[in-house]
């Protein structure tokens, strides 16, 4: 849904420049190249704060089982 909204509004803008300004078809592979780049930061983004929670969620379940000893993993993953 992003990539489509993106694409509409780059393209939107793209038509109200001059033709003598920019070559179109340069225009057109850059639109498309920076789509791609946006999504896959946006991507990123989604499974860096899923990845956090779910460090969180592994770590108070492994505390649960086994109490004061999940500190020696934590403790080892971090370093």
């Amino acid at each position: 849904m992003v990539r489509g909204g993106l694409i509409s509004m780059l393209y939107s803008k793209t038509t109200e420049l001059s033709i003598t300004a920019v070559e179109p078809s340069a225009s057109m592979i850059l639109m498309s190249a920076d789509i791609e780049r946006i999504t896959t930061g946006w991507q990123t983004m989604n499974e860096l704060w899923a990845g956090i929670l779910e460090v969180g969620l592994a770590i108070y379940l492994l505390q649960r089982q086994l109490g004061a000893a999940s500190a020696i993993p934590v403790a080892i993953s971090i370093s």
